[in-house]
């Protein structure tokens, strides 16, 4: 005997499809899907757009900062430089190579660049304390800044009172 079409059950019918009554229910599902990935989407290329935007406005600032920093000041960024350089070849190892061919003019060269980072080392703590940057230094500007800030509250406070005494006898 011979199956018809007729003997499949209703769940496995080409119009039913496993879905709703109306065989819609994953085509909406689907579209939902989609609607939600693309939102997701552009969010995303939004968020990457503005991060992009920030980082390159950062860097601007800090190269138009550094710029300006190193035109008011060509020195320190020149001794800034030095003891760079300095520090860097103090940390990284010699070679027996370097030993061999420098000698004496390497050990010259190791202490002039030692004496070099400490100048530039009290150069700087020099240019802090003219600032005032110094720990005493700092303590003070703080100290009579709270000063002024404490009599200001004060006087505000005197003035205060002041107008509403004359204002509870008028």
């Amino acid at each position: 005997m011979t199956s018809t079409t007729d003997d499949r059950p209703a769940s496995a019918s080409a119009t039913n499809k496993g879905a709703g009554a109306d065989g819609n229910d994953s085509n909406g599902r689907t579209a939902a899907a989609r609607n939600a990935f693309e939102s997701a989407r552009e969010r995303t290329a939004a968020a990457y757009a503005t991060a992009r935007e920030r980082a390159g406005s950062v860097y601007e600032t800090a190269g138009r900062k550094t710029s300006q920093g190193i035109d008011s000041n060509p020195v320190a960024a020149v001794v800034g430089g030095l003891a760079i350089g300095a520090i860097v070849a103090a940390l990284l190892p010699r070679t027996g190579r370097e030993d061999e061919m420098l000698g004496t003019v390497g050990r010259k060269i190791t202490d002039s660049a030692r004496e070099a980072a400490n100048a530039a080392k009290e150069a700087g703590r020099g240019q802090l304390d003219e600032l005032g940057l110094s720990r005493d230094g700092l303590q003070s500007k703080l100290n009579e800044f709270t000063d002024r800030a404490v009599g200001a509250v004060k006087s505000s406070a005197g003035a205060a009172a002041g107008a509403a005494r004359r204002s509870g006898e008028a």
